[in-house]
Parts: structure tokens; C-alpha cells; sequence
């Protein structure tokens, strides 16, 4: 997958070096079956229309866990989900998001990190300092976005450098790219953001949200992009003054971003926001007021609904999910919004995951609709042609 899409919510150069993961002894990451009772599917990575993976959560009384599946035939069935880390139910998952490139490499992470060379098989855990925020794999080429010390848990300020990894071997070993000079990671708040986005091998957008977590009145978001991995960056502050920003770029390097205010009863106020390197500045594609006290928004803003990810096809298609969402699209570079069909999710539950493989195909992850109101069920929906018509999987874990 060419094109990779990130949310971020109210949240320096480095030596070159490398170094390997270590890994943790199984028993650090076994998940205690005995005391779980519930499961769900809540995060999936597929490479193409058929081969792809799941997170399995497991949730009991005390004991939460979250394992890692493969689609053994397309998207309906999944395989028994291998172990990879439990935690107390009480305390906050220590993984949230799943990646793999095609070579059998694996990625959970966010905002600790665990990793597998042979396709989910096993899992081991990485020496990666917490958070480990992205990981984004393009055939061989794997980056990775993380803070270069721990998180602390009681300060009210901190100034954290981050820094951006590569590995060309699975994630065997890592080399230390440098990093935009400012790209820190700042909390008074401990809302925490910031977000890769890769547009190929060698091109990519960083972003923090530093000035709005620590409380300065500032309505531009930190941007820096880079097309020679790293060796240069330019600075590109991307106007959204809102809760959230969430980007994805196209494939020929031109970035999205649809900025939100904070969500609430079903409903949050939305910008679109498109970048052209080629152009150098942002092009407000649709308006909502997020900066006042007003709520008079153009005509192809959205209001009702969550936004969760985008994911852009080319300059003008890009496609969005949200909590409480169906599938929207918009085919003008996000002057308009539409609901792609009826079903692909909704206002009860939602649509959490959008992975397009190329302009024609791809996934979408969420909760379907039943032919009974309130009734829903996690679902996977697959297109190849574009969007225009979808087939509908429910998956199960044998």
C-alpha cells in the first residue's frame, strides 16, 4: 500500500546509529486465557484484498489481552489469534494499531511496541522506548515514529525530542534518520499527538500539535515534509486550529487534512484542508468556524458524525471513517461529502478502518447495519471498482 492516513488528536536531529530489538521471553507477553470471557476484533492490516491480519482484544473481569490473527480464507475467517500482550483491565491497552509489510514482519504498537518475523506466529517485545506512535511499512522499506525516552507520568511540562527510525530488514536492526529540528513532543495536558505520514520510500510528512498541548494560542499545527529521507526538511504549518487533525496523502504527494473540533452527542464540526507541494500552500476545501463561537459552516462541511481516519486515493478522492460514521467519500478533493451507501456503517456504530490498495481496490472495517434497527455486528466490506459497490464479510475467529 502506497498511501498510508493518520489521526492526530490534542497532543531534532538525531546521530545516526543502529540496533537491533531485544527480545522479551514469551511469558512477559503470554495472555492469561482463564480469566477472559469476551472478544472482539478492534484493528486489522491487510496487503491485499485477501491477505490480512486482526487484533483479537480479549476483555474479563481483570484480565485484558490482545492477540494477533491471520484472514485464512480472504476476510470472513481468521486464524486462532497467537498471544501478544495483557495488561490490567483497569489500566490502559499498551498496543492500539497493527501493521505488516509483505515478507511476514508485523508491527503492534502505540505506544509500546511488540514485533514478528514469521508472519504472526510469535511475538516478541521491542526495546523501543514508549510511545512508538507510527509504523509504516512500504514493501522493505519499514519507518518508525517514536519519542526518544519515555513518557513521564507525573510532570506537568515536558519537552521530549522525537526522532524517525528505518529498517530495511524486517525490523531486525534500525538506523536513526535526522529528524526536523522542533519536532518535540510537549504536554501540560498529557493530550499527546503527533503523526508520520509517508507518501514513498523516500518522501514523508511529520507533525506535532506541540503549541496547542501546552496551552498557547496558536491556530497552526506544526508540518514539516522531507522527499530524501530525511537528509532535508521543509517547514509547511498546516492551519488546522481544531481538536484534531487528520491527514492522509495521496500518491502524488498531495496531503489532506480533515481538522475537527472536539466530538460530542454524535456530532463534530469539520475543515478540509488540501496541500500541494508543488503549489506550497494549503487550499481550504470546506469550512466550518472552529476558531469561534459560531457554527455556520460552507455547504460541503460535515457536522454530524466522528472522524477517525482519511484516505486519499488521488488529488480529488479521498474517503473517511468515524465513530457513529458511515463510509463518506468526496470525488472533488473535499469540497462535498457523501455517505458511499447505506450500511457501511452508521450512526449507532461506526466505520473505524479505510485501507485502499490502488485507485480501484480496497477494505473498510467497522460496524454493519442489520435489517433491524439497533441491530449491528462488526464487519468487513471489500470494493473493486472505486467504491461504487461493496461486498459484505463478517468475520469470525476460529
Amino acid at each position: 500500500m502506497v498511501v498510508t492516513a493518520v489521526t492526530v488528536t490534542n497532543a531534532s536531529a538525531e546521530q545516526s546509529s543502529t540496533r537491533g530489538a531485544t527480545n522479551a521471553s514469551r511469558s512477559d507477553v503470554a495472555i492469561k486465557t482463564t480469566t477472559l470471557s469476551t472478544t472482539s476484533l478492534v484493528n486489522v492490516a491487510f496487503l491485499n484484498q485477501t491477505h490480512g491480519y486482526g487484533v483479537v482484544r480479549a476483555q474479563g473481569p481483570v484480565t485484558c489481552g490482545d492477540a494477533v490473527a491471520r484472514a485464512s480464507d480472504g476476510r470472513s475467517t481468521f486464524s486462532a489469534p497467537v498471544p501478544v500482550v495483557s495488561w490490567s483491565c483497569n489500566n490502559d491497552e499498551p498496543v492500539s494499531t497493527l501493521a505488516f509489510d509483505s515478507h511476514g514482519d508485523g508491527f503492534v504498537h502505540g505506544p509500546q511496541l511488540f514485533i514478528t518475523h514469521n508472519a504472526g506466529a510469535t511475538w516478541t517485545r521491542g526495546d523501543q522506548p514508549e510511545p512508538v506512535f507510527s509504523v509504516v511499512a512500504l514493501g522493505s522499506s519499514i519507518w518508525m515514529w517514536e519519542a526518544t525516552r519515555p513518557v513521564p507520568t507525573s510532570a506537568s511540562r515536558f519537552k521530549i525530542p522525537l526522532r524517525l527510525l528505518s529498517s530495511s530488514d524486517g525490523g531486525r536492526t534500525w538506523s536513526v534518520l535526522p529528524s526536523p529540528a522542533g519536532a518535540d513532543l510537549q504536554s501540560a495536558t498529557g493530550l499527546l499527538s503527533t503523526a508520520l505520514v509517508r507518501v514513498n520510500r523516500t518522501s514523508a510528512y511529520v507533525t506535532t500539535n506541540a503549541g496547542q498541548s501546552i496551552g498557547l494560542r496558536t491556530f497552526a499545527t506544526p508540518l514539516w515534509f522531507t522527499n530524501d529521507a530525511g537528509v532535508t526538511w521543509s517547514s509547511h504549518p498546516n492551519p488546522c486550529g481544531g481538536y484534531s487533525t487528520t491527514l492522509s496523502a495521496a500518491p502524488d504527494g498531495t496531503l489532506f487534512d480533515v481538522c475537527a473540533s472536539e466530538p460530542g452527542t454524535g456530532e463534530q464540526m469539520k475543515e478540509t484542508l488540501r496541500y500541494r507541494e508543488q503549489g506550497r500552500r494549503w487550499q481550504i476545501r470546506s469550512w466550518c468556524p472552529l476558531k469561534s463561537v459560531t457554527t455556520h459552516c460552507t455547504t460541503g462541511s460535515q457536522v454530524s458524525s466522528y472522524v477517525d481516519q482519511i484516505h486519499a486515493v488521488s488529488d480529488l478522492t479521498v474517503f473517511l471513517v468515524g465513530d457513529r460514521s458511515s463510509l463518506e467519500v468526496t470525488r472533488d478533493g473535499g469540497v462535498t461529502w457523501s455517505v458511499v451507501a447505506r450500511g457501511l456503517g452508521g450512526d449507532a456504530g461506526g466505520t473505524f478502518q479505510v485501507i485502499l490498495f490502488n485507485a480501484t481496490s480496497g477494505i473498510v472495517f467497522g460496524d454493519g447495519e442489520g435489517p433491524n434497527a439497533g441491530d449491528f455486528g462488526q464487519t468487513l466490506w471489500s470494493t473493486s471498482d472505486g467504491g461504487v459497490h461493496w461486498a459484505t464479510h463478517h468475520p469470525h475467529v476460529t
